[in-house]
């Protein structure tokens, strides 16, 4: 006998069966079955428990269609079979693919394709579990029209070859319900009534298992929530249909049908009641929810949703005393609300258990396997090594992660560097930097690193070489895992997951390692002795391990569960919330159908082919909204954000459009600020933001009154309160010493931006940068080969005997030696390296000839080069100020001097690769002031080292670059010479002296000082100072420094960046933006207005009026 029992949700249709199941057990029945959905069954005993007492397992059982497939196989002694998971049935698919790929149509060589593979293979599933055979879709593409007809064909084919695939000796779980179906006759099952619950539908397959007990003679009772058989609801269309095909095949076995239809909704809240009937009738009756059982809120945004629910859940147990577990939480879309609504829920101290499952392709041990493979088969590439390091699973410590990753950006370490014999030799601050002993020890700690971290990789690259079976490669891929010891890493994850209070990470991570094994032997057993490479391998292994997911079982019986609105089958639930309730998610947008459009499938239905989809998806989906929102039995919280996940606006659905219509009730908006006075830890953060009015107030005064409180608070305050620009005296003495030694680079970075220098030079917070040639680097180089050549030349032939030819040959050579003790060679370089560099011969060349031709119409003679001012250096540190607390140290590039009158004229020369050029204005702003502080600090100390007094003879910047001609159109040589020495042109400050500037180039037109002449022969003055100028000028710089020393050691750290314009100014390549958030409203910019020579000098004399 057929009965069917029909009924809105809440009706009583489950208490009615399971008091059945109760009486039956009573008067001595055994053999009874409750089938319920696989999500469902764990709740179901429970119910079944609950009602019929602890007994009642020897009377019924609970089981899902898959689980009572299961359980008549047993019986027949035909469960022996290992059936194929999702990674195994994919991986059957590919091999049917594999051989049938010539003879199809539409999809040949589809099995190269990932996403074509997958459609195919979810194509599959769903034939199978709807009951569809190969030969079913090749009647139909007789029939079809277009494109449908090759596809049906190339589907059919495929599912014949799946089929064939799996016959030799494997089994796809879709067909136990076939075989289920098969041997019903023969089974026990039947004995005993059978109660069916929970369903909306069913599948083909699922529909053949009640065909085959409906001929067995089996009493059977099904529930379906539906208004009955003349119903008009559309939310109920499937149900309907569904008891229409029912009641066909109880007649097509001559079985006697029975319908019961349940009109009321049982402990169920009049409103509620109210609003689950006219859901969907749209009649224009209304009532009033005097108790307020249903509540519309519009939210700010996402993370404003989850705090509300977490808020709620709060109040609604307080109010009503109910139990976390009477709560839950629903939303369309809910992947975009999981992790918010995990924050939310932590912050508030609400338990939750979010039932969702995650791709295992997220989690880091598959990305270990992924990394892995993408650097044996990419080369080595350096983002793949960094992503395999980056998993945490490779057997390094965090430091030791970070230790190799900063080597490795630096030098962009790629290829064969990673697994060759030879150690790594770059220096492991950067290019040109000097080895001792402590960056020698630093070096071998990384290169250790790398054969540590390169050694399981090569032993899975040599085995995958000798392996020539997929056996075989996942054999060793097994050694390799072993080999970095996962699952014990894994293991220990998992518990510190566990100690620390996320249970739920900790389950889904102490996962991993079994589904990683069983996707290894479902490979080995489906694919055996099958030849391939590595590379096919690991493609076929990634997209069968994509295939699993991860998911976790409730830590505690007594938590809210939250999860996707489809998903929720608690049958017992007093309070549900559902979140977005926006109309851009209910009733959701149509989803991917697949390889078969939704015209297609209602094309399909007219032929016989039932499959979900097409024109019927809306009615699932209000079917799925009505059952989601009739669970709760006392409250219904309904909420939209104001925003999407994009920052759109968004509008509310039709069930909050609905819920206000039939209630009169408007959507109120979510005071957050009132929501987070209901527990201690948001009410702090409220209350962190200051005593100020309404609720923020009391969360102060509540705080502020409590001792612990007002402790944590007072500390807040004081941090927040705290000015930035001062640092304590204890704390600059710590960061900087208690004589503050300063390189005038330095200097200038403070002058620049003092909180800028606190980060770089207090903090010493670096960027992580990559080694190469840049400008500090090729300065470097150009100062190495200039200082070298220089030298020879003066304690050689001197520069009046030298020619370009010895300029050459010279550079030459020290480009060489700088190769060699710089650079350890270029044969570890990269043959882009090694290009580049050999192009930077010809301006080494061309830079060092200018050099030579200067010097040999000059004077002035290299006296020293690489001049250090420093504790134990060719000269004291320099002291220019008064009070003293500040000493400046570097080095000169080179000091050049000339003897006039017994009297030393010195120049200090400054090399600069890029355009810099001396500038009146930065020194006047407290910038630039580098070879000035040299020439200074010669004047005060250079007499014990060369004997003489001395004088300051000036400055200059020197080109040390082979410079780029633009030109229109074609130059001569003469043109192109001309434009050469003008763009080599020194820029600096010289002596006003007639005889030193002669002495220092001999010509009245100079190329390469800074001096011009008007008509009449005078000097133009504005890069020359005379005696008193250079005097002034020197004291002006002493008082530059003593500014600075005394910020520096008051703790000032304010960010006040210097601003020239648009393009120049201290902020624009800042890399202490993240930190500083400097508002440029608040004034504090400083503006660098642009100051000409003769304003200089008269600001200079007014200043030391003063």
């Amino acid at each position: 006998m057929l009965k069917l029992i029909l009924g809105t949700a809440g009706s009583g249709k489950t208490s009615h069966i399971l008091n059945e199941i109760r009486k039956n057990a009573d008067a001595g029945e055994r053999g009874q079955y409750l089938i319920v959905p696989e999500q469902y069954s764990h709740e179901a005993e429970r119910e079944l428990c609950f009602v019929c007492g602890d007994s009642i397992s020897l009377y019924a059982e609970v089981l899902s269609f898959s689980r009572l497939a299961v359980r008549v196989a047993q019986e027949a002694g035909t469960g022996g079979k290992v059936y194929l998971d999702k990674a195994g049935r994919l991986l059957c698919m590919t091999l049917a693919l594999d051989m049938v790929g010539p003879k199809l149509e539409l999809y040949s060589g589809a099995g190269r394709k990932d996403e074509i593979v997958l459609g195919l293979y979810r194509a599959i599933e769903e034939f199978k579990t709807a009951g569809v055979t190969s030969e079913e879709l090749l009647r139909a593409s007789g029939s079809a029209e277009g494109s449908l007809t090759r596809k049906l064909r190339d589907l059919s084919l495929c599912l014949e070859t799946y089929n064939a695939v799996l016959a030799q000796g494997h089994a796809d779980p879709a067909d136990r319900l076939q075989r289920l179906a098969e041997t019903l006759p023969e089974s026990s099952v039947g004995g005993g009534h059978i109660f069916i619950d929970g369903f909306t539908d069913f599948t083909g397959m699922e529909t053949l298992v009640i065909e085959a007990l409906l001929k067995k003679g089996a009493d059977l009772t099904v529930c379906l929530t539906c208004d009955g058989p003349d119903g008009a609801g559309e939310q109920f269309e499937h149900q309907r249909r569904t008891a229409f095909a029912l009641k066909r095949l109880a007649e097509k076995h001559n079985t006697e049908t029975e319908t019961i239809i349940f009109e009321n909704s049982a402990g169920k809240a009049d409103t509620l009641s109210f609003f689950e009937n006219n859901l969907f009738r749209y009649s224009s009756e209304t009532a009033e929810d005097k108790d307020e059982r249903v509540t519309l809120l519009r939210c700010g945004g996402i993370r404003d949703e989850c705090e509300m629910a977490a808020a709620r859940c709060i109040e609604l147990v307080r109010g009503s005393g109910c139990r976390w577990r009477d709560l839950a939480v629903a939303a369309r879309g809910f992947s975009d609300y999981a992790a918010p609504l995990e924050d939310a829920f932590r912050l508030y101290g609400v338990p939750l258990f979010t039932a969702r499952r995650e791709s295992i392709m997220q989690k880091p041990a598959a990305a270990l396997i992924s990394s892995a493979f993408e650097i044996i088969h990419g080369g080595w590439n350096t983002d793949d090594v960094l992503a395999y390091i980056k998993t945490g699973l490779t057997g390094l410590s965090l430091d030791e992660c970070d230790l190799l990753e900063n080597y490795t950006v630096m030098w962009n370490i790629r290829g064969s560097y990673w697994y060759r014999d030879r150690s790594w030799s770059f220096h492991p601050e950067g290019f040109g930097k000097k080895f001792d002993d402590a960056s020698r020890e630093k070096l071998s700690t990384i290169d250790a690193l790398r054969r540590r971290l390169a050694k399981p990789l090569i032993n899975l690259t040599n085995s995958g070489k000798k392996g020539a079976a997929a056996t075989q490669h996942a054999q060793a891929l097994s050694d390799f895992l072993a080999e970095l010891k996962l699952p014990e890493t894994l293991a220990a994850h998992a518990r510190e997951l566990e100690e620390s209070g996320r249970a739920q990470l900790a389950s889904e991570t102490a996962q991993l390692w079994e589904i990683i094994v069983e996707a290894l032997e479902q490979f080995a057993a489906l694919l055996g002795d099958t030849p391939m490479t590595q590379a096919e391998f690991s493609r076929l292994f990634l997209k069968a391990l994509s295939q699993y997911d991860v998911s976790a079982i409730p830590a505690s019986p007594d938590c809210v569960t939250g999860g996707e609105i489809d998903r929720m089958r608690r049958r017992h639930i007093k309070h549900l919330i559902i979140l977005g309730a926006s109309d851009d998610r209910i009733p959701a947008a149509a989803a991917d159908t697949g390889l078969l459009s939704e015209d297609e499938r209602d094309e399909l239905r007219t032929m016989g082919i039932d499959l979900p989809g097409g024109s019927d998806r809306i009615s699932r989906e209000f079917s799925l909204i009505y059952n989601c929102v009739t669970l709760p039995s006392d409250t219904l919280t309904l909420s939209y954000s104001a925003a999407d996940v994009e920052g759109a606006s968004a509008r509310p659905s039709f069930l909050i459009a609905r819920a206000g219509t039939l209630f009169k009730k408007s959507v109120s908006h979510f005071d957050i600020s009132e929501a987070r006075l209901c527990a201690a830890s948001p009410s702090f953060l409220m209350a962190a933001e200051g005593a100020g009015e309404g609720r923020r107030a009391l969360a102060y005064d509540y705080f502020a009154s409590d001792t612990e409180g007002a402790k944590k608070l007072r500390e807040l305050f004081m941090r927040a309160s705290a000015e930035r620009g001062r640092l304590s005296g204890s704390s600059v003495e710590t960061l900087y010493g208690r004589t503050k030694s300063l390189s005038p680079s330095q200097v200038e970075a403070f002058s620049n931006c003092r909180l800028a220098y606190f980060l770089r030079y207090g903090l010493r917070l670096n960027e992580k940068e990559q080694a190469g040639f840049t400008p500090p680097e090729l300065g470097t180089f150009m100062h190495f080969v200039l200082e070298k050549t220089a030298r020879e030349i003066s304690d050689g032939v001197g520069f009046e005997n030298a020619d370009e030819a010895l300029a050459h040959r010279l550079a030459d050579k020290y480009t060489d030696i700088y190769i060699s003790e710089r650079l350890g060679g270029l044969d570890d370089k990269s043959p882009r390296f090694r290009y580049l560099f050999s192009r930077m011969r010809p301006s080494v060349r061309s830079v060092v000839t200018d050099m030579v031709r200067e010097l040999r119409r000059s004077d002035f003679r290299p006296l020293d080069f690489e001049l250090s001012f420093a504790a134990g250096g060719d000269l004291p540190a320099a002291e220019l100020t008064q009070k003293g607390g500040l000493r400046v140290i570097g080095v000169a590039d080179r000091v050049d001097g000339c003897e006039r009158g017994g009297k030393l004229y010195v120049r200090v020369v400054d090399y600069k690769t890029g355009k810099k050029k001396f500038d009146l204005s930065d020194v006047f702003y407290g910038m630039g002031l580098q070879m000035l502080i040299y020439l200074f600090a010669l004047e005060d100390s250079g007499k014990g080292r060369y004997g003489r007094e001395i004088i300051p003879a000036g400055v200059l910047y020197v080109p040390a670059r082979d410079p780029v001609i633009k030109a229109d159109g074609d130059l001569s040589e003469g043109e192109l010479a001309q434009q050469r020495t003008k763009n080599l042109k020194r820029s600096g400050l010289l002596l006003n002296d007639e005889d030193i500037l002669l002495a220092m180039e001999h010509s009245d037109s100079p190329e390469y000082i800074p001096v011009t002449r008007r008509k009449d022969g005078s000097l133009v003055t504005d890069t020359l100072a005379d005696p008193e100028q250079m005097a002034k000028l020197k004291s002006f710089v002493a008082e530059s420094l003593e500014d600075v020393s005394l910020e520096l050691s008051s703790g000032s750290v304010e960010p006040e960046p210097c601003y020239r314009s648009e393009s120049d100014n201290a902020c624009r390549f800042c890399p202490y933006a993240q930190i500083c958030r400097f508002d440029e409203t608040d004034g504090s910019r400083r503006y660098l207005s642009k100051i000409k020579p003769a304003e200089f000098w008269s600001r200079l004399e007014g200043e030391q009026h003063e």
